[in-house]
C-alpha cells in the first residue's frame, strides 16, 4: 500500500472543473501505479502467486516449481536481463514456470511458449493466471515457424536436441531476431568436466527418475558447451556474453546481442 499526499479542496492543480479534475486525477493514478508495480512488482512479490498457479495440480509437480524457483532466485535474473516489452518466444517452456513469472513482472510482454510435450502445454494453458498475452503451443521447436522476436529464450532446452538441429535453431533465432533483441541461453558447457558430471546427474533424475522431461526415442542429451555456440555464431555480426555460471554444475547462462 503507498499513501500519496492529500489533495484539498483548495488545491487547483487538478484543474477547476469536475470533469478536468477527474481527468487529470485519472492520469495521475495510471502514472503513479505504473511506478508503484516497477518497485514492487518483482519475482519476490509474484512468487506465491505463480505457486498458486500450480497448487491444485498435484503436489509433486508444486515441489518441482519451488524448487526451480529457488534454484533460479524466482527468475530474477531472467526478468532483468529480457526486455520490459514485445514479443518473446520462450523455447521449451515446459508447464510455463517462466513465461508466466514474466507476464507477471511485465503488462506489456507478449509470451509465446513452446513446447514438445502436450501434457505439459496443457497444463500451462489452463493456469488461472493464462491471458490474452500468453499463448502456449506444442511443437516441434525443429520444425516450429518462428516468427520475429524481441527476445529468445532457450532455457535448459539445446541439450535436448541433437548438434545440426541445435545450430539450425540458433541461426533461426538470430535471423529472427529484432534489432535491439537478445536471446538469452542458459544450458551446460560439457567442457566443464568436473562441474559437468553434476549436470548430468540432475539431468539424470529429471528425465529417468522423476521424469519431469522427456527425451528423444534414443533417449540421448547432447550437451553442447560455450566454445560450440561461439562457433555457430561465428557467421553472424553478434557479441556473446555469459552473464551467470553455477558453482555446483556446469550450466551457464549467456546472453547473444547484435553487435553495435
Amino acid at each position: 500500500m503507498k499513501i500519496l499526499e492529500r489533495v484539498t479542496p483548495e488545491d487547483l492543480s487538478f484543474g477547476s472543473t469536475y470533469s478536468e479534475r477527474t481527468r487529470r486525477f485519472r492520469h495521475f493514478y495510471i502514472e503513479q501505479y505504473r511506478k508503484f508495480r516497477a518497485e514492487y512488482g518483482t519475482c519476490d512479490y509474484y512468487r506465491r502467486l505463480l505457486i498458486l498457479n500450480y497448487v491444485f495440480i498435484g503436489p509433486i509437480l508444486e515441489w518441482y516449481l519451488r524448487v526451480k524457483m529457488k534454484l533460479s532466485s524466482n527468475y530474477e535474473l531472467f526478468h532483468k536481463l529480457l526486455p520490459s516489452h514485445g514479443r518473446i518466444l520462450d523455447i521449451g517452456c515446459g508447464y510455463g514456470f517462466i513465461s508466466y513469472m514474466l507476464n507477471l513482472t511485465g503488462e506489456n510482454r507478449f509470451i509465446t511458449g513452446v513446447d514438445y510435450d502436450p501434457e505439459k502445454i496443457e497444463v500451462a494453458k489452463n493456469g488461472f493466471l493464462k491471458n490474452d498475452k500468453t499463448v502456449f503451443i506444442c511443437a516441434d521447436i525443429t520444425t516450429f515457424p518462428v516468427e520475429p522476436q524481441d527476445a529468445f529464450l532457450l532455457s535448459d532446452v539445446l541439450h535436448y536436441l541433437r548438434k545440426e538441429d541445435q545450430e539450425d535453431l540458433l541461426k533461426n533465432c538470430i535471423r529472427k531476431l529484432n534489432p535491439g533483441g537478445i536471446i538469452l541461453i542458459r544450458d551446460a558447457d560439457n567442457k566443464k568436466i568436473k562441474k559437468h558430471k553434476g549436470t548430468k546427474l540432475t539431468e539424470y533424475f529429471s528425465t529417468r527418475i522423476l521424469r519431469f522431461n522427456k527425451t528423444g526415442e534414443s533417449r540421448e542429451l547432447y550437451f553442447t558447451s560455450l566454445d560450440h555456440i561461439k562457433t555457430i555464431i561465428s557467421d553472424h555480426r553478434m557479441d556473446i556474453e555469459v552473464v551467470q555460471e553455477s558453482k555446483h554444475t556446469s550450466n551457464m547462462l549467456i546472453i547473444i546481442r547484435h553487435s553495435a
